[in-house]
């Protein structure tokens, strides 16, 4: 077993506890979606950039997309896994990482993904220039023009699925909004236990577009269709009439 650990690129052995995976014993897509945060994290922590440092920037990294491929067949519960990111690309207002997790041999892929990253004022709530004592340590190449990632499919049906949640304080992260990955959950649950059982996604685009903060009351739609590549669930989480985040998610039958 082998660990990249470079400028650009960073790996690390994580082995799958309980709590990040179902009642299937796999892992869910939230979770797989903190272990990507996790690791960019460790990236940053190996480079001199630990919270603190960053945080006196008087900013937080944001992701604001993910467009990518999950693997029907996926580890286990107590599995060993290797999680990786690179540092692509950036330009003064974005940075375009790209995240996989492999078994330890890097023989089977479960996940690739490409994230867009933007830095955000903790205190305005706004967009910020990135600070380049902050990307220039990655050593990715500077671009006037990131590459577009996909865009999730809008939900057409007139009456889709929906059902509401209530944000709860643990919902909060230590950027005093909900966590990325915490919307996947919101998105996805409506589909219930069964349709989640007897089903793997392999397919992921979900684009955020708002901040979901404390307090509030979030509605999860979905509408279910059949396109060229198969079966596909379409997702609109809102608040009020708010579009906070989008998404579209491509499943297989599970074996």
């Amino acid at each position: 077993m082998e660990l990249k650990q470079e400028k650009q690129t960073y790996e690390m052995l994580h082995q799958l506890t309980y709590y990040e995976c179902d009642d299937t014993g796999h892992p869910t897509m939230s979770k797989m979606l903190s272990m990507m945060t996790m690791v960019s994290d460790a990236h940053c922590i190996a480079l001199g950039m630990d919270t603190a440092t960053i945080q006196q920037t008087g900013g937080a990294w944001v992701i604001t997309e993910y467009d990518g491929e999950v693997a029907a067949e996926q580890p286990r519960f107590g599995d060993q896994v290797i999680l990786g990111t690179r540092a692509i690309a950036y330009n003064r207002f974005f940075a375009l990482r790209e995240f996989w997790m492999t078994d330890p041999n890097h023989e089977k892929r479960y996940l690739h993904l490409r994230a867009t990253f933007v830095f955000m004022n903790l205190e305005k709530r706004r967009l910020m220039s990135i600070p380049k004592q902050l990307i220039e340590p990655f050593g990715s190449p500077v671009q006037k023009r990131l590459p577009r990632l996909a865009s999730p499919a809008a939900i057409t049906s007139a009456d889709p699925v929906s059902k509401k949640y209530q944000v709860r304080y643990f919902d909060i992260d230590v950027n005093h909004h909900v966590n990325n990955a915490r919307y996947l959950d919101w998105l996805l649950d409506p589909l219930g236990g069964q349709f989640l059982r007897t089903h793997r996604p392999v397919r992921l685009v979900i684009k955020y577009q708002h901040e979901v903060r404390e307090n509030t009351t979030v509605t999860s739609q979905y509408q279910l269709v059949e396109n060229d590549d198969g079966l596909a669930s379409r997702h609109t989480l809102l608040v009020g009439d708010q579009v906070c985040a989008t998404a579209e998610i491509g499943w297989v039958t599970a074996r």
